[in-house]
């Protein structure tokens, strides 16, 4: 007699987001590909004024929704470090309606206001909550005493966290969260982001030298992102580095005519504002780079970094980004701090001399990341949303 074989239940798993991004776009796809899992995204809004490009796009396996969402701008003070945090924050009024209609054995949420509007299903008991954690000890600090407290309460209701780094865990600790945290992280589809060919390699490995490097900055011209301390720094570069390199900048924001002022003004013809630029072409200039600079004053994260460094690029970033775990100093980058007078200057002085063999660094970075594929992480994301629903 053949064995009777009983379909095991499909869970229903619904993510909210602000907006579809690329990324989360690769992600989902490949979580799709689990088997037993019905996938629906909730997103709050279209796109953001400040996220050209980013817009709803069909996902096999995964059900789309856009719910409509009310927009309020914010503003957040860090006199300590000298810039402000200008941003909007979408509320999404209509996500409790359209959870309670789908009913998910897990939602998956990414912030404090989300949360705040998913807690009648928890107390329902209609599914499990959990929450994806970037946020960080420094990019709280500046937060009141309320705002802060809030969070934290809000964050203790749910039924599970996926930590981002390791700077989230420390945040979660603080706010009193040490059960119910799992280690989760960023990933990519590491065979869209690959260093160039190796072109050049000697019979022992080594690249040869290359005098002129090219180094990448990609991000939002806004204060935050440390822009205006990158060309700071680079000025006070050797003229022999700055005529054998080349900057690019990639992106925009409200800073973009004061640095190309500035650029014209010194006469730093190395230097190009690109604007925002198709997220493909982002991958092949990636490729092409031989340095990816970050100074930001705040990212919960970046993924940036591991794109770049998946992309064969050494990476200079700051204490301030939560992806600064990933950087080993000399061996797949530096971490700087741009706000101490000429330290990134030293930094990018020795980066870019002739002893500094970017290419192996480069080399290295790839192999840091690796592991940080779609493919395995979201594999550990479905086992681990198996078990919180209890179908493990």
């Amino acid at each position: 007699m053949s064995e009777v074989v009983v379909p095991q239940h499909r869970l229903k798993i619904c993510f909210v987001q602000p907006v579809q991004s690329p990324y989360w776009t690769e992600r989902l796809r490949t979580l799709a590909n689990n088997e037993n899992l019905e996938i629906t995204l909730l997103l709050e809004r279209t796109t953001f004024a400040h996220r050209p490009g980013w817009a709803p796009e069909t996902i096999d396996g995964v059900a789309i929704e856009v719910l409509g969402s009310s927009v309020v701008s914010s503003v957040r003070r860090n006199d300590d470090l000298g810039y402000r945090v200008k941003g909007v924050r979408s509320i999404p009024w209509r996500m409790l309606f359209a959870l309670w209609r789908i009913r998910p054995d897990v939602t998956v949420m990414c912030n404090a206001t989300q949360t705040l509007l998913a807690l009648p299903i928890k107390w329902l008991s209609v599914g499990r909550l959990a929450l994806i954690v970037e946020d960080t000890s420094h990019a709280m600090r500046n937060l009141g005493f309320l705002k802060r407290w809030t969070k934290g309460w809000l964050y203790r209701r749910v039924d599970c966290c996926f930590a981002f780094s390791e700077d989230a865990i420390n945040y979660l600790a603080q706010v009193g969260i040490v059960h119910g945290v799992k280690r989760s992280s960023w990933s990519l589809d590491m065979n869209s982001f690959r260093p160039r060919s190796f072109e050049g390699l000697s019979q022992a490995g080594a690249r040869e030298t290359k005098s002129e490097k090219t180094i990448i900055f990609i991000g939002q011209l806004i204060q935050r992102k440390g822009v205006m301390l990158l060309l700071q720094a680079w000025l006070e570069l050797s003229h022999e580095t700055r005529q054998r390199c080349k900057l690019l900048l990639v992106g925009d924001g409200y800073m973009r005519t004061e640095m190309q002022e500035f650029i014209n003004n010194h006469d730093l013809n190395n230097v190009n504002i690109l604007g925002h630029i198709p997220y493909n072409k982002v991958k092949y200039l990636l490729s092409s780079a031989d340095l990816l600079v970050l100074p930001t004053l705040e990212d919960l994260f970046s993924l940036t970094v591991v794109e770049a460094m998946a992309s064969g690029c050494a990476v200079i970033t700051t204490p301030f980004a939560g992806a600064r775990e990933l950087i080993n100093i000399e061996e797949t980058g530096w971490i700087v701090d741009p706000t101490v007078p000429e330290a990134l200057t030293k930094t990018l002085q020795h980066a870019l001399s002739e002893q500094t063999d970017l290419r192996r660094m480069g080399l290295a970075a790839r192999a840091r990341v690796e592991e940080m594929d779609n493919i395995k992480v979201m594999a550990e994301f479905a086992q681990a949303l198996r078990q919180l629903a209890g179908a493990a």
